[in-house]
């Protein structure tokens, strides 16, 4: 599972049919891009898994972020916090296993 995380952290690595996601951090004032990684349904919710593009210091390396996606009061998609522990943990295992079927996929081409 190594390669799936390889560092992706140079700008220049971005290709056109990379989906980016833009998010701004309120403590930085800055926008910050991410690599969009997946969209997962569990337990009849959907989540958003992210890697950063360029290498934050509150990230290692081989860390995502995962957000469920909420529709707000305006009946737009935003992205919400997990604060469940158990549900953070379930989403997780579920993108790693899907991960592991990835690169299945790919030994097997």
């Amino acid at each position: 599972m190594a390669d799936f995380f390889e560092d992706n952290n140079n700008i220049q690595d971005i290709e056109e049919d990379d989906d980016i996601i833009v998010l701004h951090n309120e403590t930085t004032d800055k926008d910050e891009e991410f690599f969009h990684l997946a969209t997962l349904d569990v337990d009849e919710r959907w989540f958003v898994v992210m890697k950063p593009v360029e290498k934050l210091d509150d990230i290692a390396d081989d860390e995502v972020l995962i957000y469920e996606i909420v529709e707000d009061e305006n009946g737009e998609d935003t992205f919400a916090p997990i604060e469940d522990e158990d549900l953070l943990e379930r989403v997780f295992s579920e993108f790693m296993a899907e991960v592991e079927k990835y690169e299945d996929e790919e030994d097997e081409q």
